[in-house]
């Protein structure tokens, strides 16, 4: 998500308007405190601060920030006025409006700071962060069922772990086997020595793209997508093509075409409960896919993390599962499952690929904590039964959704996620970045379509996760719908469609 650095002109020219990434820039601004238009002032200021937007920076008009923002007029005209009167912008009579231009060096140092600042991710933790209803993370409550039993043998744990000075770069031995036989239970043989543990799904994929991409590389990635991971691909320097994510997820026809066109050193996919539409892959597809890694000697990175979130039958088998042989990098955790907090990952694959990563890891942080690897081993073997909890809990709040949807947003389109914890929606004509600003001072954050985009196409979708208790899922809803009525009333009062307003 980094700025183009074809837009760049640091020595005498100034960086184009990107609305729509300033808009992201400011995160939920309109949920701190203070009058409106100084909330404005401060999140624009946070952002210069934050290495988010940078000196030289073309901001938009007034009139046209106002529209993506959802506010009136005067409070970008009152904002913009404090920060020429601050000195943080430069303004010309008929050359519009820029972040004020400091020397050279500086310029380079503040565009380089933002192309490893702008993190989607960090803005959507720091807006779900806000007090408002959080519908930008797939965040579920701990299993407590489940955890509080054993938390008490955590002081166990950890004097059993007291002498040992160990770092151990691919994880806790007892860990690494009972991930092996988990894998082995679902109709993949592992071995210990096949385990890598890691500090959670999302560093898993980082690991992964640092290993197997260098900038310039080609990655084949789904779209719609998964955030954290088309995050990771940028900053690896990746070059990101799409793959369309249809009804019974990715077709092995155009994945092969896609092989052949652009030569990618990694696929990523996401087989089961495919975020954020919950599209689940078919064997025949999966076993097809696995077959053709071999093949043309591409990587596959298989995204299992929500695998276990199946909402009838078993567990879908894994890629990995149809070709033992095959270059197939399987990620899992345990956050979706039991507890988020508890930051505990694996990447399983074969044993080449296994040592390198775990060489590369140890650069990264040498080992990832012990102790909640060890809670985590005791977790682990209570799968079967967060599988039976988590699918009463989780069918019951998708079918809560879907009934308010189908009651508040009729307009609104999606397919019945088979797996995973949201739904990817349809808003016809809408523009979801907008409407998330206008949601956002209702007291709702929303991730917006194109955040999951590979190639901004999604602007009319939307992802809702169902992971909020019962009234807050339905007051959610309630204020979206509340939010969908208000854009459409403003667009007809404006004379323009609602996806003009961009």
């Amino acid at each position: 998500m980094a700025f183009s650095q074809s837009s760049i002109s640091p020595y005498s020219g100034h960086v184009k308007t990107n609305t729509k990434r300033l808009v992201d820039a400011l995160s939920a601004w309109s949920a701190r405190p203070g009058v409106l238009h100084g909330r404005l002032t401060a999140a624009i200021q946070d952002a210069v601060r934050h290495g988010s937007i940078y000196p030289g920076m073309r901001l938009p008009s007034e009139r046209h920030l106002a529209r993506m923002l959802g506010v009136s007029r005067t409070t970008v005209v009152a904002s913009y006025n404090d920060l020429r009167a601050g000195g943080w912008l430069e303004s010309r009579v008929g050359s519009g409006t820029w972040l004020a231009k400091r020397k050279a060096s500086q310029v380079r140092a503040s565009i380089h700071a933002a192309m490893v600042a702008r993190s989607p991710v960090f803005n959507m933790l720091q807006a779900s962060e806000s007090g408002a209803i959080d519908f930008a993370t797939t965040t579920p409550y701990p299993l407590r069922e489940l955890i509080e039993p054993v938390l008490p043998s955590i002081t166990g744990h950890a004097a059993a772990l007291l002498d040992e000075r160990a770092y151990m770069s691919f994880g806790l031995q007892t860990l690494c086997e009972t991930i092996a036989r988990y894998f082995t239970a679902n109709g993949t043989p592992t071995t210990a020595e096949e385990v890598v543990v890691t500090t959670g799904g999302q560093q898993a994929i980082s690991l992964a793209c640092a290993l197997l991409l260098q900038p310039g590389d080609y990655a084949l990635v789904e779209s719609p997508s998964f955030y954290g991971a088309l995050e990771a691909f940028r900053v690896a320097g990746a070059r990101l093509a799409a793959l369309p994510v249809e009804k019974d997820h990715v077709s092995p026809r155009v994945l092969e075409q896609r092989v052949s066109t652009v030569s990618p050193r990694l696929i990523y996919l996401t087989p089961t409960g495919q975020n954020p539409t919950g599209a689940v892959m078919p064997d025949p597809v999966k076993a097809e896919i696995a077959r053709g890694s071999l093949e043309h000697g591409v990587t596959i990175v298989e995204d299992e993390v929500l695998a276990d979130l199946f909402f009838a039958g078993q567990r879908p088998r894994s890629i990995a599962s149809f070709v033992p042989n095959a270059n197939v990098l399987t990620i899992g955790s345990l956050s979706k499952m039991f507890w988020p907090s508890l930051r505990v990952g694996w990447i399983r694959g074969p044993r080449p690929l296994i040592g390198r990563l775990a060489r590369l890891k140890t650069a990264h942080d040498l080992g990832s904590a012990l102790l909640p690897q060890s809670l985590a081993t005791e977790l682990l073997e209570l799968m079967p039964e967060a599988r039976r909890l988590r699918r009463k809990e989780f069918v019951r709040k998708r079918d809560l959704a879907v009934r308010l949807l189908r009651e508040l947003l009729p307009g609104a389109s999606f397919t019945l996620p088979q797996a995973g914890l949201c739904l990817w929606i349809t808003l016809p004509d809408a523009d979801t970045q907008l409407l998330a600003q206008t949601a956002l001072r209702h007291g709702l954050v929303l991730s917006h379509g194109n955040l999951f985009s590979v190639d901004e196409s999604h602007g009319a979708c939307l992802r809702l996760p169902f992971v909020l208790e019962d009234e807050a899922l339905e007051q959610g809803i309630r204020i979206l719908a509340r939010a969908c009525d208000e854009l459409s009333s403003s667009a007809v009062s404006s004379h323009e469609p609602v996806s003009a307003l961009t």
